[in-house]
């Protein structure tokens, strides 16, 4: 029984270090820097941040919407929002591309109302353009207007596994040889 135990427990640690297929992208990312049109000012501190996960499938070298697996943009993965879409709310993406020559462009929407229409509010972000953001209800309305310029920043962070994670991987490996083999050597003893 400890045998068969450390053996899963080995052959458990090998399949999470090498959960995601290696020919996964993965990033994350942050717009840094917008022009506020309604205080007239460029805040240089606001932020857009999200990741996506997506597979080359026709190895061109961009990513491309209809190969994305997720889309997160702030708390809301706009791949996975599609599904929920209906005659009250829609959510998604436009648009997607990505590749380390010619960089990152979406357009990512979500609005929706109650059936009466006294409730709502959505968002629209389009990379190198805007990000508009609204509410509504019988007692107030709100609107933001977010713009990018030539001082916003983006930043990209590399979600590939790290070396740990190959280290990992191969220790485990090499840990299910040694039991294996250790495990083939025993001699049963004859009393």
């Amino acid at each position: 029984m400890k045998k068969f135990l450390s053996t899963g427990a080995l052959l458990l640690c090998c399949t999470a270090a090498h959960a995601a297929p290696s020919d996964t992208i993965s990033w994350g990312f942050s717009f840094t820097g917008f022009y506020d049109s309604v205080s007239n000012s460029f805040l240089p501190e606001e932020v857009i941040t999200g990741s996506f996960r997506g597979n080359d499938l026709d190895s061109d070298g961009l990513l491309e919407k209809d190969e994305l697996l997720t889309l997160v943009v702030g708390e809301l993965d706009y791949i996975a929002c599609a599904a929920s879409s209906n005659a009250y709310y829609t959510c998604g993406a436009t648009g997607f591309t990505f590749s380390q020559d010619s960089g990152l462009h979406f357009s990512v929407g979500s609005y929706g109302s109650d059936p009466e229409g006294w409730v709502g509010g959505g968002r629209l972000i389009t990379t190198g353009d805007q990000h508009y953001a609204y509410e509504f209800n019988p007692g107030m309305s709100t609107e933001r207007h977010l713009y990018w310029t030539s001082d916003t920043r983006l930043s990209m962070m590399s979600q590939a596994p790290e070396p740990q994670t190959w280290t990992m991987l191969a220790a485990g490996l090499l840990g299910i040889m040694w039991r294996s083999r250790s495990t083939r050597n025993r001699r049963p003893i004859r009393t």
